[in-house]
């Protein structure tokens, strides 16, 4: 079978899109699968997460992925694009994002090809993004789709009727881990409270920080870690100095081994206001560690079991909420460690052969193979 993955930009992006993508393709290959990847990056694009050689990677090389295209623009690519698929043949496109797939299914009109649109986020970023005003078309748009994905079933309820028919829900995969946490911290002369993830709106660490600032004097053993690289940055530097955090919180930028951050932490948080799979907690909790985030935060809500592997705030972005969550963990060191083990057990039944069996087994269907 020959499969398509189409993605708006893979050039040293190291998110959760990329990630999944990439460990899919790798898994596709193993599976004796043939698998190409076309994204919008420039040629001699750079990728940050491990490909198997035998993925070949097609780039459209037109303009820029951060700039919004003109009609102009966008017609080249079009062609462009039309040409590669007519090169690639691909049985089946899987197409990451809605921009990206609305983009792929209308260059691609005309040609046979089935497409999946895999969505990576809940239907609940609507309600903070400005997209929100599109949403409608955007749903009607997924009618053109053969098949969409999603990660958490219980996003299935927030899409129109007549869009359920064509979603399957397949979460992510979480692999088994071979080092594990110490969050009782017993013995550790500080503790660290870490968040990672890119530093920037969604993520959303600037309430992380104003909860922590309302703890700090009554945990004087622990400091606040934010492994990330974004926009953000700025901004949170400067936050932290005007409450006079600098030596209790840091930004050590983008983290390739979060391993050692989580084998060597004591608590995570993550305080995004939306999600679609989490991956970051995820792993977390496959490591042992347990996790705190927004009970009014979708996707944080459906892998946080409040009291059993972690803490759920309640509401969104509301830091004393957040503080109030972190307190009961940070204070108790047995409850974190019991709350480890149950992470552990908690993330079992996304073993990696069991979900991608799930995508083998959807790609198939929709390419008739």
């Amino acid at each position: 079978m020959k499969i398509l993955v189409v993605c708006r930009s893979f050039h040293n992006m190291a998110g959760g899109i990329e990630r999944m993508a990439s460990a899919l393709m790798n898994e596709m290959c193993v599976r004796g699968h043939d698998v190409a990847l076309l994204t919008w990056d420039r040629a001699g694009a750079q990728t940050f997460y491990e490909f198997d050689p035998r993925i070949s990677w097609h780039t459209l090389d037109m303009g820029s992925h951060l700039v919004k295209a003109g009609w102009s623009l966008r017609f080249q690519r079009m062609f462009k694009m039309r040409e590669m698929l007519r090169d690639i043949q691909p049985d089946v496109i899987l197409a990451f994002q809605h921009g990206t797939f609305i983009s792929t299914r209308l260059y691609a009109a005309g040609m046979g090809f089935p497409v999946i649109a895999a969505e990576r986020e809940a239907p609940a970023r609507f309600e903070h993004l400005k997209a929100g005003k599109w949403q409608w078309l955007i749903y009607q748009s997924m009618r053109l789709a053969r098949k969409v994905t999603i990660q958490c079933e219980s996003y299935r309820g927030d899409y129109p009727a007549y869009l359920r028919s064509k979603i399957v829900t397949i979460p992510n995969p979480v692999f088994p881990a071979t080092s594990f946490a110490s969050p009782e911290g017993e013995g550790a002369a500080r503790k660290i409270l870490l968040c990672v993830g890119r530093l920037g709106y969604q993520k959303n660490q600037g309430v992380l920080i104003d909860a922590f600032a309302r703890l700090a004097e009554d945990f004087p053993d622990w400091d606040l870690l934010l492994a990330g690289e974004g926009e953000d940055r700025g901004k949170l530097e400067s936050q932290v100095l005007q409450l006079g955090l600098a030596a209790r919180v840091s930004i050590p930028g983008a983290v390739k081994d979060t391993v050692a951050l989580y084998c060597s932490s004591h608590l995570f948080c993550l305080p995004a206001r939306w999600e679609g799979f989490p991956n970051v907690i995820a792993e977390t909790l496959s490591h042992g560690l347990p996790a705190v985030g927004f009970a009014g935060c979708a996707g944080v809500r459906d892998l946080i079991e409040d009291g059993v592997n972690g803490a759920l705030a309640n509401g969104n972005n509301d830091a004393g909420a957040l503080a109030d969550a972190l307190r009961r963990l940070m204070a108790d060191g047995t409850l974190r460690a019991r709350m480890g083990k149950a992470g552990v057990e908690s993330m079992k039944p996304f073993v990696p052969e069991k979900i991608f069996d799930l995508w083998d087994a959807l790609l198939r269907e929709v390419s008739g193979r």
